[in-house]
């Protein structure tokens, strides 16, 4: 058993848990109708990088569950009961398609009533990259890359939609949710100002990364992506791949190999020692760093430690 699957063994009771006891204790009364002291909206969240952005536009006034539990990866995601009671509970569930999560998608197919659904990976502004060719083995609806969120611009475009979608639900809060879309949207911006001055002047331009989640990130800023693993990370190499992998990152001049904080590292660890470079962290953000890495921590941080790490890892001015 792998140390995703362990982990996953060890979260899936509590995490159980405390679902049942969050559906027991809604916002919400019988009828579906927010209670006197309770906030307006009950909001669904398929994962954290969507859970935040929602979080941070509606702030008091809504109720944010993520459908994604502690530890599980979000690409492997199978929705129990009490997680589709949540998404037939909620106002509005926002997620991303694309096939990323295809249980949540048939989940929304398939209900009779209940929230409205919106597809973040539609919103204006967010255009969608190719799977890489090579690696892109899993069946994602039209082979399209979902990762979008590694993109603090496609984040923004996103963060419109969400504020448009909520100030409709809710007009009487309409107010505070642009007020928040601003504010969010000034620190996306300046999240992606940041970027863009650390990455710069590299002596190499190609991250070598667990998985194929940063291609939206190196598109942004002017670098190459080569992955280990595909789309998702069960897609593992044969050892050719490996070996290839391996003869295209020495080429490229790497000198750093990247691991994500929760997947195993061995085959990032063994493309380092093919090519003598060392390994280091880089954060695809799909589980909530709060819970990972501590208290304080969010994508906007982490982000920043991301940009901190590769522009270390490639050497840039």
């Amino acid at each position: 058993m792998n140390r995703i699957a362990m982990h996953r063994s060890m979260v899936a009771l509590l995490v159980s848990t405390s679902i049942g006891l969050a559906a027991c204790s809604s916002t919400t009364a019988s009828d579906g109708a927010p209670t006197a002291d309770s906030p307006d909206l009950s909001v669904a969240a398929n994962f954290y990088p969507v859970e935040w952005l929602v979080k941070e536009i509606g702030g008091d006034a809504i109720s944010v569950t993520g459908l994604t539990p502690l530890g599980e990866e979000p690409h492997d995601l199978i929705l129990n009961a009490q997680t589709r009671e949540v998404i037939e509970s909620s106002n509005v569930v926002f997620y991303l398609g694309s096939g990323f999560q295809p249980d949540v998608e048939k989940a929304l197919a398939q209900r009779s009533q209940g929230p409205e659904a919106v597809d973040l990976l539609k919103a204006p502004g967010v255009v969608l990259l190719d799977a890489p060719a090579d690696l892109g083995k899993e069946s994602l609806a039209g082979n399209k890359d979902p990762h979008v969120w590694l993109d603090p611009t496609l984040m923004q475009a996103m963060a419109k939609e969400i504020a448009a979608v909520l100030s409709k639900a809710a007009p009487s809060q309409s107010g505070e949710f642009e007020k928040n879309r601003d504010a969010l949207l000034a620190s996306l911006g300046a999240l992606d100002d940041e970027l863009q001055g650390a990455i710069r002047g590299c002596l190499t331009n190609t991250i070598v990364t667990s998985h194929a989640a940063f291609n939206y990130l190196a598109q942004r800023y002017g670098l190459i992506q080569l992955a280990i693993t595909g789309i998702s990370p069960d897609d593992q190499p044969d050892p050719a791949t490996l070996q290839q992998i391996a003869a295209d990152a020495k080429a490229a001049g790497v000198t750093t190999v990247f691991f994500e904080e929760q997947l195993p590292r061995e085959l990032s660890e063994t493309v380092a020692m093919e090519i003598g470079a060392r390994i280091d962290l880089l954060s695809a953000l799909e589980f909530d760093p709060e819970e990972f890495i501590g208290p304080g921590q969010s994508y906007l941080t982490v982000m920043s430690d991301n940009g901190k790490r590769i522009a270390a890892g490639l050497q840039c001015a």
